[in-house]
């Protein structure tokens, strides 16, 4: 075989092994999603769905560390949410105004923060966290779902890193599930304390009711309350559930 038939094989065979790697890296990635999509489908406990995501954050991106951070709109502060791949605890005590530090400005941005050692000086978090955990280089992704910005992923290396296009946009999707987790979770917070205050107010209207018949009948005063009261003791004796219960303490209610 000649020189340059042998410099062309050589040539097509690490072509192909390059294509190989590629096609590889594409797979492990969407099995990633997968994984995350999985997580916020199946479970609305947040904590659980944010140690998911990071943990794939971290074997995808080669991270060292990365944490999320969640916006209080009404104090406009982010807070420490969950994290992976610290060695120390600075990570968690935070409480950051959003002019202060690189997190504030991707959320005031909108835009991804990148920063290196040689800038730590104009982050006192990231400064610390470098001192604390060795960290040389950060990104941060602000978190936004039907166009409001519910918190930031933050990314550490403990190396130089140089990301590339591919790298970006993938961080980019992690971002965009990790706010949809976010907002998946404070959806059904909010419906389950809409669901307790309709039940309280539901609660007290058949109690004013009852204390209404009362008041139209004095010889009655306090009958509904002592038949509730001996209907629930009932109720117990007999070892119903707690649910049933509720629902037989507002039939005894409405009895009359």
């Amino acid at each position: 075989m000649s020189t340059d038939a042998t410099v062309w094989v050589a040539r097509d065979i690490t072509e192909r092994k390059l294509a190989e790697t590629r096609i590889q890296l594409q797979i492990d990635r969407l099995s990633a999603l997968r994984v995350i999509d999985q997580a916020i489908s199946s479970s609305f406990d947040l904590r659980v769905t944010l140690s998911i995501l990071l943990n794939q954050v971290m074997s995808q991106l080669h991270a060292d560390a990365a944490a999320i951070l969640m916006l209080n709109p009404q104090l406009q502060t982010l807070q420490y949410s969950a994290g992976s791949g610290f060695r120390t605890k600075a990570a968690e005590r935070v409480q950051l105004h959003l002019g202060d530090s690189y997190a504030g400005r991707a959320v005031l941005e909108r835009q991804m923060i990148s920063a290196s050692q040689s800038a730590a000086g104009h982050d006192s978090r990231f400064a610390a966290l470098k001192t604390a955990e060795g960290f040389t280089t950060y990104f941060c992704l602000p978190l936004i779902t039907k166009g409001n910005v519910v918190g930031v992923l933050e990314i550490f290396y403990r190396a130089l890193f140089e990301s590339d296009f591919e790298w970006l946009s993938f961080l980019e999707m992690l971002a965009a599930q990790a706010a949809i987790a976010i907002d998946n979770a404070n959806l059904f917070q909010n419906l389950q304390r809409s669901n307790i205050d309709l039940m309280l107010a539901y609660d007290t209207t058949l109690e004013g009711w009852s204390r209404a018949l009362d008041l139209r009948d004095k010889e009655t005063e306090g009958h509904s309350q002592r038949v509730t009261a001996l209907t629930l003791q009932l109720a117990r004796a007999l070892e119903l559930s707690e649910e049933a219960i509720i629902h037989i303490r507002r039939g005894a209610l409405l009895h009359d």
